[in-house]
């Protein structure tokens, strides 16, 4: 058959190798069978060799009908490559991709010489007999074969689900079609002598300039839109990522503000009962002048005050923050300082045991938070229990290996190794399957409306994972809940084998002079009243300015001073000490507050190394921190 009388036409032998071809290409697609595209692949080649040495003679054939070498070359290239294709899908090899890629460039040559001068073409030797409709039929096998391994070679960048892929697939057709129409344009223009032929290269150049100038922008103004909405999506995200943060920063709080306000009614009152015992000797002592009677009135309240001091540092250890901040503790000891604290809230019909087996164990881990953490299961023991029970609580080291990772809420993964354990144990109804495996969401609870928020197992999950260890929960109907929070073990405190010197009751230091800086007037008069007992000689300041004026005024140089953190006016008591030290190098600085100070000075390395006395300060601690100040080397020595 001739597409047109001056076109060749297609040879027998070109036309059994082509329905060879898509037999072989249609058998990989559909059936999978390696033997019968390797097959086809083999006849073709027959064929071909056929056609070179004995080709098949027609009556409708003319003379200049014959395989030509583009032909030869296509055949060859569509039956090596079903030779090698089920080799090729089956390693994911780039040999069949780079094969029919060679083969695409020589069948689409002579489609594009038909396009413009099909005359022009059969001048060259190469394509001198190849007719229309076998380039076309070639390229469409090359280009299935093509598509055999789609993800492999310029194929699979093609069809890439990627952005860059996404935009390549929208210019390929201007890139496919431009170039030929714009060729095409400029020869009419030529055979209609509108343009000189050496003008029409300069047409062709400016078109192409145009076309490829007008794709690079375009993709360029597509690039700037992905970047940007990329940006828009990062913003976003940190948005989220700031909210959510923020969200579980409020959670941490919620949940505080609800513990600390049960521990309110608790520890108001005991404050209560200590402030009725102060208050009462201290009326007895002013009732009676001649102060016959006033030794044990005097003893009670100094001891209602201490109870006083500690019910306050209990309550500012376990309010002052929300984020963690690791320090090693032993663990025992936070424990112990709980439960003084959940005594005061726990009914006289539960009954509280406890058995410590860990008291030199040291964990890397927030006491504020643990103790929150802590509270929060003590609570939910007592609310498990309301007609009555026992809560146990213990602590252990256990040993955590790849059989025994399991049981943990949310699926921990814990590292393998040493943790120290802290378990709550009560008595009450415990939680059925379902509700154990929701135990620890967040605002998943099963206490009635306005009675718990929901959130005490979910932060105590949470600051067990940040703490490095995890949260075990085992319950059933009936049988009561027990909870375990791991924490990883970082060391064994050392047994304490020599006792410190006791410098209470020793006698104070030579009389010295002493500046006492406080806006607390009540305050600063007892400590001066203190410190005058012990022979020294005392001056007063309320602020800052007035403590450095009379640093300044004094003929004598001060021996000490000391200096409250808080006060009013610019200068703070650190600030204050630091001016003291770079003035009077003689001149030692003890700080005080009644705040919980230590995260506050830990972040101003001199000021952490600098003595320090926590409010309310008895006597005896003011007496033995006096003296060891005083006795210890000048600054900088």
């Amino acid at each position: 058959m001739r597409i047109h009388p001056d076109y060749p036409a297609m040879v027998p032998e070109t036309a059994l190798s082509i329905l060879l071809g898509g037999l072989g290409t249609l058998s990989l697609f559909r059936t999978g069978r390696d033997w019968l595209p390797q097959l086809c692949g083999l006849l073709i080649a027959g064929i071909v060799a056929v056609a070179l040495l004995s080709p098949i003679s027609l009556e409708r054939l003319q003379n200049d009908d014959d395989m030509s070498i583009a032909s030869l070359l296509g055949c060859l290239t569509v039956a090596v490559s079903l030779f090698l294709a089920p080799y090729s899908v089956r390693d994911d090899s780039i040999l069949l991709p780079s094969l029919a890629s060679l083969g695409l460039a020589v069948v689409t040559i002579p489609i594009l010489g038909y396009l413009f001068n099909a005359q022009a073409m059969f001048a060259n030797p190469i394509y001198t007999a190849m007719a229309l409709h076998t380039a076309i039929s070639l390229l469409c096998l090359i280009v299935a074969l093509l598509l055999l391994q789609p993800r492999q070679g310029w194929v699979g960048i093609i069809l890439a689900p990627e952005p860059g892929s996404q935009l390549l697939r929208r210019l390929l057709p201007l890139f496919l079609v431009g170039p030929p129409v714009l060729c095409m344009l400029t020869l009419y223009a030529t055979h209609l002598e509108l343009v000189s032929p050496d003008f029409r290269l300069a047409l062709l150049a400016f078109a192409m300039i145009v076309l490829a100038g007008t794709s690079a922008i375009y993709f360029a103004h597509r690039v700037n839109l992905s970047e940007r909405r990329t940006r828009e999506t990062e913003l976003s995200f940190l948005e989220s990522e700031r909210t959510r943060q923020a969200t579980e920063l409020a959670m941490v709080r919620t949940q505080k503000v609800e513990a600390l306000g049960q521990l309110v009614g608790g520890v108001a009152h005991d404050f209560n009962n200590t402030l009725t015992v102060i208050l009462g000797n201290l009326e007895l002592l002013a009732e009676d002048p001649e102060n016959k009677n006033n030794g044990s009135g005097v003893a009670e309240a100094i001891d209602a005050a201490n109870h006083a001091a500690g019910l306050t540092r209990q309550l500012l250890a376990y309010g002052r923050k929300s984020r963690l901040e690791p320090e090693p503790h032993v663990l025992d000891d936070l424990v112990k300082s709980s439960l003084v604290m959940f005594r005061r809230i726990c009914p006289a019909n539960i009954a509280v045991t406890t058995r410590l087996s860990s008291p030199r164990a040291i964990a890397q881990i927030d006491s504020g938070n643990f103790q929150q953490a802590l509270l929060n299961l003590l609570i939910n023991a007592r609310d498990a229990q309301p007609q009555g029970g026992r809560i146990n609580v213990t602590s252990d080291l256990a040993s955590v290996d790849s059989d025994h990772l399991t049981g943990f809420a949310d699926e921990i993964r814990m590292t393998q190794g040493t943790y120290v354990t802290v378990t709550v144990a009560d008595d009450g109804q415990g939680m059925d399957a379902a509700t154990l495996a929701r135990a620890t969401e967040p605002f998943f609870t099963t206490k009635e409306a306005g009675e718990g928020s929901g959130l005490g197992l979910s932060m105590v999950s949470g600051f067990c994972h940040q703490s490095g260890g995890g949260l075990r929960i085992e319950s059933a109907p009936g049988s009561g809940t027990t909870i375990t929070m791991y924490f990883p073990l970082t060391g064994l405190m050392a047994p304490q084998t020599i006792p410190e010197p006791d410098l209470s009751q020793a006698p104070p230091a030579a009389g010295a002079f002493i500046l006492v800086v406080d806006d607390e007037e009540a305050v600063t008069r007892v400590i001066a009243r203190q410190l005058q007992g012990d022979g020294h000689q005392v001056t007063v300041a309320f602020n800052a300015d007035q403590a450095l004026e009379r640093l300044a005024q004094s003929e004598t140089p001060f021996d000490l001073v000391i200096t409250d953190l808080v006060m009013p006016g610019p200068i703070q008591g650190h600030d204050l000490a630091r001016r003291v030290i770079e003035a009077y190098p003689s001149t030692k600085v003890i700080l005080s507050s009644g705040y919980e100070s230590e995260n506050q000075r830990q972040q101003i390395p001199w000021a952490a190394k600098l003595p320090f006395l926590q409010k309310p300060v008895s006597r005896a601690t003011l007496r033995r921190v006096v003296t060891e100040t005083l006795r210890q080397p000048p600054n900088g020595v």
